[in-house]
C-alpha cells in the first residue's frame, strides 16, 4: 500500500499521521457500538453510527489512496447497510465477523503507519482478509447483495459483472460550499490518477460571478474530463465515494471515437448557483456514494457530515495536541506555581501593600490558568473501560462462559496520563477475574448462580482521588489453598495462619499462583505483582477482599492528577506537610494536646457527640521538636469513614506541585510524593487512604521511622539519587 504520487503527495504525507489516528478512533468506536448492538440489535442510531464510522474510514483512505483499505472496508459498508436496512439480522457469528472485520481494518491501517509497518505481516493479513471477505459475502442473502451492487459501486460483487474497461467520461459539479467543508476538490483528481490517464480536461466557466462579487471561501468549479486505464466501472465510480455531499458527479464508459470528443462539457444535473447557496441539498447521482471528508483536511467538517446535518455558525474547534508538548507546559506550570508563592512570600517579608495586592492578583492569575491546563489533560474513564467490553465477549467466548459486564461511573475524569497508565493493570485484572473468579455456566448453576455472571467496573472520587472496583460474582477465593501454596514456596512458615488480610496479600507477591494448570491466560505466576508495583508507581493503592462462594472485589485507589493539586499545609514542629484539599472535612482548631485515651491506646477527641479516632503526626515520625501547649485536629475522610490528624499549625490552602518521594523517604508510610514550597523548603504530601488505615491500626511507637525536618530542596534532590 502506498500514497499515489501527485504534486500534492508531501501535504498528503503529512496528513497521512491524522488519517492514522483518526481511523484508530473510529475503529475503537465501531467496535463498542458493536458490542453494545450485541443488547439492542434492532436500535436504528447504533446501525446508522456504525455505517458511519465505516464509511468515514472508507473516504478518508480513498483520499489518500489506500485502496486496499478502501476495497476491505467497502465488504464490512456493505453488510452493515444491508444490516440496518433490515435485509440481514445481527447474530453471534456474524458479530464476531464484523469485530474481526474491524481488527483486520486496523492491521491495514498499521501497514501504511511509517513507524508500525511491518511487510513480514503482509501475507497473513491478506489470507485473513479473503476469509473475512468470503464470511461477509456469505452472511449476506442475494437480496441484498443484488441491492447493495447497484446501490453502491465498487462492490466486489458488481465488479465482476461491471462493464469492461475503457474510457470514461466523467464530469463534475463541485457545490459552493466545498471549500468551506474543508474539501480539496483536486484530491479526486490526484486519486483518479492512480486509475489511469486523465485526458481532456475541460472546465466550466457558466458559474463564474461578476469579479466584484467574487468570494474566494466559494466553489465555482464544474470539471469534464476523460479517464483513460485499465480500471472497471465500478472502480472508476467507486472513486467518487469520497464527494457524495459536495459534488454532482456522472460517470459513463464511452468508445474509444468518443473521447476525442469529451471536451464538448456534457450536463451534470444543471443547478445555478442561487440554488447551491440554499440549504435545500441537491440530487446526487444514483452511483455515488458517501463519505465524510479526511480529518487531515478538517476534523470538524467530518464530525458535521457524519451526523448528516450542516451547524451554519457552530463555533467549535479542535485541535490535536502532542501529549510531551503538554506536558512540558504542566511542567513549566508547576514552576510557576512555586515561583509565585516565592513571590508572595517576599511580598509578605517587605510590607508593601500595593506589591502584596499584586502578588494576590498574579496568584489568583496562576491558579486560573492551572485549573484551565489541567482541564485539558482530564478525561474520562469511560473510553478505557470501553475497551474492556471486547476483552470480556473475547474471553468470554474462548472460556466457555456466558458474562455480563456492568460499567459505572464512566463519566469520572482524572489525569490523561494516569489512564494511560493504569489500563494495562486494569485489563490484566479484568482478565484475571474471568478466570479465575467467574465459573462455567455448569459450575454456577451446581452452585444455585444463574448460569452468566456479572463482572462489574465501576469509578468514583474519593478522599481526593479516584476510587476504581472489579468486582465478581464468581467463586472468590479459597483461602486453604492459598495458604497452602504460600507453605509451599516458603512464604509462610509452618503452623504459622496469616490474618485475613496478610494471607490476600500474599496473592500480590512475585510468582505466587493458585492455578492448578498453566493455560494461555494465566497459571504462571506473572502478573499480580506487576499491577501492584504499576499502581503504585502511580502513588495509588490496590487493595482486595473476597468471601468464598460469593466473589473477589479489588479496590483501584488513584490520585486524579500527578502534577499540581489544591493542598492544605500543616506544620509540625518544623516539619511542614500537605493534605490534599478535597480530603480534608474540617478543622478543630486550638484544642488541648492531651487527650483521652481509649483501650486500645488510641487518642480519640469528641467531635458533636461523636468518638473521632485522632493519630498524632510528631507520635507515627517520631518529630524531634518540643510538644505545644493547644494543637489543632485536621479531620479527614477516605472511604466513608472520618479520622482526625493532630497537628502543631495551619498554614492555609496551597497550590502544590507534586514531586516524587526520593529513595530514602519511599518506606514512610501514609505520604505519596513532596511538594517544593515557594521558601524553598520541602513538604511532604500525605496519601490519605494509608494514612487513614494507620489510624486505624497504629504501628508500635518503636518501630515508626523518625522524620527529620527537611529545610530546603536540595535534600529531597539528594534523597532522590541515593
Amino acid at each position: 500500500m502506498s500514497i499515489h504520487s501527485n504534486d500534492d503527495q508531501d501535504f498528503l504525507r503529512d496528513a497521512l499521521p491524522a488519517f492514522i489516528s483518526e481511523s484508530v478512533e473510529l475503529l475503537d468506536q465501531l467496535e463498542q457500538l458493536l458490542l453494545e448492538l450485541e443488547d439492542r440489535p434492532t436500535d436504528r442510531e447504533l446501525l446508522d453510527a456504525l455505517f458511519r464510522c465505516a464509511h468515514t474510514i472508507k473516504g478518508s483512505a480513498g483520499l489518500f489512496g489506500l485502496v486496499e483499505i478502501v476495497a476491505f472496508t467497502h465488504h464490512v459498508e456493505t453488510f452493515l447497510d444491508a444490516l440496518r436496512e433490515g435485509k440481514t439480522h445481527l447474530t453471534g457469528k456474524t458479530s464476531a465477523v464484523l469485530l474481526q472485520s474491524g481488527d483486520q481494518i486496523r492491521r491495514l491501517i498499521m501497514l501504511v503507519d511509517p513507524g508500525r509497518r511491518d511487510t513480514d505481516a503482509a501475507p497473513d493479513i491478506a489470507d485473513q482478509r479473503d476469509t473475512l471477505i468470503a464470511a461477509l459475502v456469505a452472511a449476506l442473502p442475494a437480496s441484498a447483495l443484488q441491492s447493495t451492487s447497484t446501490q453502491h459501486a465498487g462492490d466486489a460483487v458488481a465488479a465482476t459483472t461491471a462493464a469492461p474497461a475503457g474510457a470514461y467520461r466523467i464530469a463534475l459539479h463541485y457545490k459552493t460550499d466545498t471549500f468551506r467543508d474543508g474539501f480539496d476538490p483536486l484530491g479526486i483528481l490526484d486519486y483518479l490518477g492512480t486509475l489511469g490517464t486523465i485526458e481532456s480536461v475541460s472546465l466550466g466557466v457558466d458559474r463564474l460571478p461578476a469579479f466584484d462579487a467574487f468570494n474566494p471561501e466559494d466553489c465555482h468549479l464544474d470539471l469534464s474530463l476523460v479517464l483513460r486505464g485499465s480500471s472497471t466501472t465500478a472502480e472508476v465510480e467507486a472513486a467518487f465515494e469520497m464527494v457524495r455531499e459536495d459534488c454532482e458527479i456522472s460517470v459513463s464508459a464511452i468508445a474509444d471515437r468518443e473521447a476525442a470528443d469529451a471536451r464538448d462539457f456534457p450536463a451534470v444535473a444543471a443547478q445555478d448557483t442561487q440554488s447551491d447557496m440554499s440549504d435545500t441539498p441537491a440530487p446526487v447521482s444514483a452511483t455515488s456514494a458517501t463519505t465524510s471528508a479526511t480529518a487531515a483536511a478538517a476534523p470538524s467538517a467530518v464530525d458535521r457530515r457524519a451526523a448528516g446535518e450542516r451547524r451554519q455558525g457552530d463555533d467549535a474547534r479542535y485541535v490535536r495536541v502532542r501529549a510531551d508538548r503538554l506536558d512540558d507546559v504542566i511542567n513549566l506550570l508547576g514552576e510557576l506555581v512555586i515561583a509565585g508563592a516565592g513571590t508572595g512570600l517576599l511580598a509578605q517579608k517587605i510590607g508593601d501593600s500595593e506589591l502584596i495586592e499584586s502578588s494576590h492578583q498574579l496568584g489568583r492569575l496562576i491558579e486560573e490558568i492551572r485549573n484551565g491546563t489541567l482541564q485539558m489533560r482530564m478525561v474520562q474513564i469511560g473510553e478505557t473501560f470501553g475497551r474492556f467490553r471486547r476483552v470480556v465477549h473475547d474471553l468470554a467466548a474462548e472460556l466457555g462462559k456466558q458474562v455480563h459486564l456492568e460499567i459505572a461511573g464512566a463519566e469520572t475524569e482524572l489525569d490523561k496520563s494516569v489512564v494511560e497508565r493504569i489500563t494495562d493493570p486494569l485489563m490484566h485484572l479484568v482478565r484475571n477475574a474471568m478466570d479465575h473468579g467467574i465459573e462455567t455456566c455448569e459450575m454456577r448453576l451446581a452452585a444455585g448462580k444463574p448460569a452468566a455472571g456479572t463482572l462489574r467496573i465501576a469509578a468514583s472520587h474519593d478522599a481526593g482521588g479516584i476510587l476504581i472496583s472489579i468486582s465478581d460474582d464468581g467463586r472468590g477465593i479459597d483461602r486453604e489453598r492459598v495458604l497452602h501454596r504460600a507453605r509451599e514456596r516458603g512464604l509462610v512458615s509452618p503452623g504459622v495462619t496469616p490474618n485475613d488480610g496478610d494471607l490476600l496479600a500474599l496473592i500480590f507477591e512475585p510468582g505466587f499462583s493458585t492455578a492448578e494448570q498453566v493455560t494461555n491466560l494465566s497459571g504462571r505466576g506473572v502478573g499480580m505483582d506487576v499491577v501492584r508495583r504499576n499502581v503504585e508507581s502511580l502513588r495509588g493503592r490496590i487493595d482486595l477482599s473476597s468471601v468464598q462462594g460469593k466473589g473477589t472485589t479489588i479496590e483501584v485507589r488513584l490520585p486524579l492528577t500527578l502534577a499540581i493539586i489544591d493542598g492544605f499545609l500543616v506544620s509540625v514542629g518544623s516539619s511542614k506537610f500537605i493534605f490534599p484539599l478535597d480530603a480534608v472535612v474540617e478543622v478543630i482548631e486550638n484544642r488541648p494536646t492531651a487527650t483521652a485515651v481509649d483501650a486500645h491506646g488510641c487518642s480519640v477527641v469528641e467531635l458533636r457527640g461523636q468518638v473521632l479516632p485522632v493519630m498524632s503526626l510528631r507520635a507515627l515520625y517520631s518529630i524531634e521538636s518540643l510538644e505545644p501547649e493547644r494543637s489543632s485536629v485536621v479531620v479527614i475522610q477516605s472511604g466513608g469513614r472520618r479520622y482526625g490528624v493532630m497537628v502543631d499549625g495551619l498554614l492555609g490552602q496551597h497550590q502544590t506541585v507534586i514531586k516524587p518521594l526520593g529513595r530514602m523517604f519511599r518506606s514512610l508510610r501514609g505520604m505519596s510524593g513532596s511538594s517544593i514550597l515557594g521558601n524553598g523548603e520541602v513538604a511532604l504530601i500525605f496519601d490519605v487512604t494509608s494514612l487513614c488505615q494507620l489510624a486505624e491500626h497504629p504501628p508500635p511507637h518503636h518501630t515508626a521511622p523518625p522524620v527529620k525536618p527537611i529545610s530546603n530542596a536540595l535534600n529531597l534532590k539528594q534523597g532522590a539519587t541515593q
